[in-house]
């Protein structure tokens, strides 16, 4: 099969191969494609009126199907990574050394640099949660502050931000309308809820 990225469709042209001078031989049940020098490549096996490739035909039966054609173009072993779906070092390796790439060539040594990270994205799976969790008990022992503006539309009072306080006991929430982030506007209100509070 012809390593072809663009291709949008997954059926062979026989008047494409025959012009390049394979030969194909149809039969009742099955067709053997013969190359120019004579190699039988895949028998195909017909199917509901369609001649499919069969794989297992391409290689030993022992070896991993993962046979492809490729243009003369040496690429980095991540770019192969890539473009065989993320397929494995060894498997990458394996197909260069028992040839059952033609064109499969190399610039670099034959090894991932890095962690792959679709891969990991893809097999990333959630962590269990903990059973326990620490708890607040106290009121004000933790309080949380939040800023947030720039807003697009000014409030009553002609504020842009606001500051909201949550206690992290009892979620008992305070919010403050600041005309600016500044580090005075801010304080202010702190002091504000810390009186209140007290």
């Amino acid at each position: 099969m012809l390593h072809t990225p663009q291709l949008q469709s997954n059926l062979i042209s026989v008047s494409k191969l025959v012009g390049k001078g394979i030969t194909i031989a149809f039969e009742e049940k099955t067709a053997r494609v013969k190359r120019p020098d004579g190699v039988t490549i895949p028998i195909v096996v017909k199917r509901g009126g369609l001649y499919i490739v069969v794989a297992d035909n391409i290689i030993n039966r022992t070896s991993k199907v993962n046979t492809f054609q490729t243009k003369r173009k040496a690429m980095t072993f991540e770019v192969w990574h890539r473009r065989l779906g993320h397929a494995s070092a060894e498997t990458i390796t394996g197909m260069i050394n028992c040839g059952l790439v033609d064109g499969l060539e190399v610039t670099e040594p034959t090894e991932l640099k890095a962690l792959c990270k679709n891969y990991i994205y893809s097999t990333h799976t959630t962590h269990p949660f903990h059973d326990s969790t620490a708890t607040e008990t106290d009121p004000l022992e933790h309080v949380y502050i939040n800023i947030w503006g720039l807003a697009s539309i000014l409030s009553a009072g002609g504020s842009k931000y606001f500051m909201l306080i949550v206690d992290g006991t009892i979620s008992y929430r305070t919010v403050y309308f600041l005309p600016s982030k500044s580090a005075d506007a801010m304080l202010g209100a702190f002091k504000d809820f810390h009186c209140q509070a007290k």
